[in-house]
């Protein structure tokens, strides 16, 4: 995914003096000295040919600006200081309470600054921030329309190429040749540069590709019967979903506020326009033409007589998230996330670790209390991958320190330890059962 910076920019420097060049100086609230820029191509129109100065007012530290390689090469994409988007006009507390409720949330016009690019080391960095104080020189040197046009037309091919690199594709035909001439694009490639507006609930990167790996489960599931995929070959299907979730959500982040992103998704991902339009109900949860077999319930009758629904769970994956469930509320009783205990806290890795776990053991094994006929080399293949976040929980635990404990807190660390490899073993037993006796 893109590498976000906003909230970690100090200030920074970018200048298009010479065409076809740029290059800049951004500070980063965490490193002594700043990033350099030297990148291939120009800013927009209205950064063209300038010199652009920016200055965030409320700087914060952000965990992994240190894996950002201090001189970024590579090839521009969009820059502007004139893009515009409506964004809320209430604080985070009354956002979240408008929204709970289902209410209107009022929105205001703002200004926002643009900077991408697409560094060779570090793939998509992007700073989109509409509360920097910005200043903007004369121009050294003017873009007509057409050449911004052209610039524009450039920058997304570069974008198509970055995703195309993520996905493994070769882009093949020029997208114009494919989705054909529009006379209006050109038009509005322009004031997705410089006016574009912006609904507040755009999808987020995180929904998109969880939207993208849902609609795609039928295609895995829909393997030929005679000749079903093993292990192997599962997980590198898997993984070649993952890379295609995550190019979606890039291009869904990317063209969120564009005009005619749905075209634009397409030509991106080399899908037909129909794809995007049915992923779009995908993520919007609506999918009303899709018919899903029945999921399994369990209908549990309370003592007033009422009839509840709950989801059938495999006892694995029901282990797991009864233990993830219990784990914060034991850390705390034990006074591990206690004081300032921050989100890089060993103990909070171990938390999130452990529902990570949970979730990925819930995807492999439920479907299967639930009826759905499965690969048994597809459910191992999902098996592997829950064991990630399980060897991450373990890492976690073992950075712990514990020579200050109290005697409860170390239980803590034990009885965590103990579950979480009484869990690994039920999942290696049940590997191995699939293997050789399948599912």
């Amino acid at each position: 995914m893109a590498i976000r910076l906003e909230k970690a920019v100090i200030r920074g420097e970018v200048s298009n003096e010479i065409r076809g060049h740029v290059t800049g100086r951004i500070w980063l609230a965490g490193r002594a000295e700043p990033l350099i820029l030297r990148l291939r191509g120009n800013c927009l129109r209205d950064l063209a040919g300038c010199v652009l100065t920016f200055e965030n007012p409320a700087p914060e530290a952000m965990e992994g600006v240190d894996l950002v390689q201090s001189l970024q090469e590579g090839d521009m994409g969009d820059m502007t200081a004139s893009r515009k988007s409506r964004l809320p006009a209430v604080g985070d507390d009354r956002l979240v309470e408008l929204l709970e409720k289902g209410e209107t949330v009022p929105v205001r016009l703002a200004n926002l600054l643009f900077l991408e690019w697409f560094s060779g080391t570090n793939g998509r960095v992007v700073i989109e921030a509409s509360d920097f104080r910005v200043e903007v020189s004369e121009p050294f040197w003017v873009m007509d329309e057409e050449q911004g046009m052209e610039q524009v037309a450039e920058n997304r091919k570069t974008f198509h190429r970055y995703l195309d690199a993520i996905t493994g594709m070769d882009g093949g035909e020029d997208d114009e040749e494919i989705f054909g001439e529009d006379e209006d694009e050109e038009s509005d490639d322009e004031a997705f540069g410089n006016e574009a507006f912006g609904g507040v609930t755009g999808s987020s990167r995180q929904s998109a590709a969880q939207a993208f790996a849902e609609a795609f489960a039928d295609e895995l599931e829909a393997a030929d019967d005679d000749l079903p995929l093993d292990e192997f070959q599962w997980e590198q299907e898997l993984r070649e979903v993952d890379r295609r979730a995550e190019a979606y959500a890039e291009a869904c982040d990317r063209y969120r506020d564009h005009p005619q992103r749905e075209r634009l998704i397409a030509e991106a991902m080399h899908w037909e326009l129909d794809e995007v339009e049915e992923m779009g109900r995908h993520l919007a949860g609506v999918a009303d033409d899709v018919d899903l077999p029945d999921r399994g319930l369990m209908v549990r009758r309370s003592e007033d007589g009422q009839e509840d629904e709950i989801a059938v769970q495999h006892p694995l994956s029901r282990r797991a998230v009864a233990f993830a469930l219990g784990l914060q509320r034991d850390a705390e009783a034990c006074g591990m996330l206690g004081g300032e205990t921050g989100r890089e806290s060993p103990v909070v890795g171990v938390i999130v670790s452990v529902i990570a776990l949970g979730g990925k053991l819930a995807a492999a094994l439920d479907p299967l209390e639930e009826g759905f006929a499965l690969d048994s080399g597809f459910v191992i293949a999902m098996l592997k991958r829950a064991q990630i976040p399980l060897n991450e929980a373990l890492h976690s635990l073992g950075a712990v320190e514990t020579r200050r404990l109290k005697a409860d807190a170390k239980g803590w660390i034990r009885s965590s330890r103990e579950e979480l490899f009484a869990i690994r073993g039920e999942i290696l037993d049940l590997m191995k059962r699939m293997r050789t006796e399948g599912i």
